[in-house]
Order: structure tokens, then sequence, then C-alpha cells
């Protein structure tokens, strides 16, 4: 209730009139009040920190998302580096293993070459193997022209087949073609003698006795005529088989 000079009003707001009379307006908060401002400034402080929290909580977030897919596009660019460091090896090893067969001397100029041409090792290999398998090819595709023309279409399954082994390849085709050739001056050489190819002297075997023979039998019967007794078990019948066709 009012005092004097207040007109019967009360005073209202957030504390009481003082009841000093020195004509300075002056209000006194009750516990109650000063209790109320603590709790509200409480929830606000509370507020506050929550949202810090939810803030904190959203750039942890972002960045576990983008740590991630740094570290996924990372994982990717190591596995590509390991499979180009298996691939510039794997042609390293082709390589040398060309020069090895062809031009032993080259061996030392691998490193060098994959150095100037780091980046197009496929290119440098493709350029390597065009020249010394072409050449290889060359003297296959000759022989096989000489020799047995109907070969010459099978030349590339060869060279496939026999990849990294060329050269092998070329000394076998040579050898069958020279010993053939040896095989057929042969009679010339006996010019003046008697030749033990006569037709009658050695009857014919039939084709199927010729298949189940032995491989050191095949080798006898073709010696008796004159023949080479080289090359595979197929190759003694095919041969032993031709001659009958032709002498008997």
């Amino acid at each position: 209730r009012g005092g004097r000079g207040t007109g019967g009003k009360s005073s209202r707001g957030r504390g009481k009139r003082s009841g000093r009379g020195d004509g300075v307006r002056r209000f006194a908060y009750d516990a109650e009040d000063i209790e109320k401002f603590d709790q509200e400034d409480h929830y606000k402080e509370e507020a506050r920190i929550r949202r810090k929290k939810d803030e904190d909580e959203d750039e942890d977030e972002e960045s576990k998302e983008i740590n991630t897919i740094v570290e996924e596009e990372e994982k990717e660019d190591d596995d590509d580096e390991e499979e180009r460091q298996k691939e510039v090896e794997m042609y390293r090893k082709k390589i040398t293993n060309l020069y090895r067969q062809h031009n032993p001397e080259k061996v030392s100029d691998v490193v060098r070459l994959m150095t100037q041409y780091a980046g197009k090792e496929d290119k440098l290999y493709a350029a390597i193997k065009r020249k010394y398998i072409g050449q290889v090819k060359e003297k296959i595709e000759n022989l096989y022209k000489e020799h047995n023309p109907s070969k010459v279409a099978d030349i590339p399954r060869l060279l496939a087949k026999f990849e990294g082994n060329e050269l092998k390849l070329l000394a076998a085709i040579e050898k069958k073609y020279a010993e053939m050739k040896i095989s057929d001056e042969k009679p010339k050489k006996s010019e003046g003698r008697e030749e033990k190819t006569d037709k009658s002297e050695f009857p014919k075997i039939k084709p199927l006795v010729i298949k189940r023979m032995k491989p050191h039998v095949l080798k006898e019967r073709l010696q008796e005529r004159g023949l080479s007794i080289q090359g595979t078990k197929k190759e003694l019948m095919d041969r032993l088989i031709e001659w009958q066709e032709e002498n008997c």
C-alpha cells in the first residue's frame, strides 16, 4: 500500500520503492526476484551452450565427411600408383627379355630408356618388339615359302604361342628344313653306288602298322631307306608313309 505523497498507488515493477525520504527513487529486490533473474540467466546460458554444442557437432560432422572423402581419394591414388608401378615393372621385364634374346649389348640401356619414355612404356615395348620380332617373322616366312608355303598362314599363331621364345622357334624351323635338305642330298652323294632304295628291296608296310611302331623302330626303318631320323614320332611316321607312297 502506498504511503504519503503517493496518491494511494502502490509501487510495481522489478522492485519496491525504498522507504528512504531523501527524494531519490530507489528500488530494492527481494530474494524471490533475484532467484528468478538468476534462473533466467541460467536458462539463457544453457541455451547458448546448447547452440554452441550443436554448431560444433555440425562442424565436426562436416569435417568427418570431408576427411572420409579425402582419405578415400588418397587410397584410390595409392592404389592407382601401385598398379602403375606393377605395369612399369612388367614392361621393364619384357623389354629386358627382348634385348637379352636379340641384342644382349642393349640390356644395359633398359633403365635409361624406361626413364626417357616414362608414361609411354607400352609404346616403347611395342616399337622394340616390332623391330626384333619383325626380323624373326620375316626369316620364318622365307623358310616356309621355300619349303612349305601352306604353313605361312600359321606364322601369327606360332609367334603368339612362342611369345618370348621367338628365336628358339626360328632355330627349330631352321633345323627342321636343314635336315630335310641334307636328307634330299644324300642320294647324290652315293652316286655310282648301288642304291639301297630299290623298290623291290623294301616291302610296303601298312600305315596302321607304322603308327603302332615305337620311335626306335621307326628310326631303323627310315635309316634303312636313307631318310632323316630327326623329329617327333608323328614326323617320323609321316616321313615313312610318304616315302612308301612314292616308292612302293
